[in-house]
């Protein structure tokens, strides 16, 4: 079995076992995310590996039209029921699709793309620049990528089963891909690269560091 597939077998496994695997709140970088979201004049917002949607709903909440993606199909049929129950299916699609693939939208679709913590799974660097670039055509001129990443500073770097460059798999069974931040500013080629931010996340089981990383797509 290919590690891609038992990953998502893996993700699979965790949202059934809750429909709140990380709670019911949004996470900080989704929180830091929406103000620099509506400064740009975002109004459809593209989200990879949403999982159960707390951030997503979080969005949408608060006034975006959120296309939010994911490769579970447990996962994507929690959000569609959730959608459906709090009556934001006008403003949430949620699908299934691998990332890996290219992205189903025409491009210039979205003002923005977010993620959080989705290419720090278990991804090369060159699928990590691959699906980067994709984001970028999906992007309009001027729309903003925001997304986070576990980086080198983090309690479980170079700990566990080593998977790839700077991989290791966690006692979880999740595989992780760190970056370093010169890492991330060459991933960033193409973009303008606005910031990265070094950022905790105390989301179960344990506080996890990360950059937060804002791209434009030059106009």
């Amino acid at each position: 079995m290919q590690e891609g597939n038992s990953q998502k077998e893996q993700w699979d496994r965790t949202y059934a076992s809750a429909n709140e695997f990380f709670g019911r709140e949004p996470s900080e970088l989704a929180v830091s995310a929406l103000p620099m979201m509506k400064e740009h004049g975002a109004r459809t917002v593209l989200e990879l590996g949403c999982g159960q949607g707390r951030d997503t709903w979080y969005f949408a909440r608060n006034g975006l039209s959120v296309t939010a993606l994911d490769y579970s199909d447990t996962g994507i049929c929690q959000m569609q029921d959730a959608a459906k129950k709090e009556g934001l299916e006008e403003v949430v699609t949620a699908r299934v699709h691998d990332a890996r693939d290219p992205l189903p939208f025409p491009d210039a679709s979205f003002d923005a793309v977010y993620s959080h913590m989705f290419f720090t799974m278990e991804f090369s660097e060159e699928e990590v620049s691959k699906m980067l670039d994709d984001c970028r055509r999906v992007l309009r001129p001027g729309g903003i990528n925001i997304y986070s990443v576990r980086n080198d500073h983090d309690p479980h770097y170079g700990k566990f089963e080593p998977k790839g460059k700077d991989m290791w798999k966690n006692p979880m069974g999740f595989v992780v891909h760190f970056f370093t931040e010169e890492k991330l500013r060459e991933l960033s080629s193409g973009y303008e690269l606005l910031r990265i931010k070094e950022f905790e996340d105390s989301s179960p089981p344990f506080t996890k560091k990360l950059y937060e990383v804002v791209l434009r797509k030059p106009r």
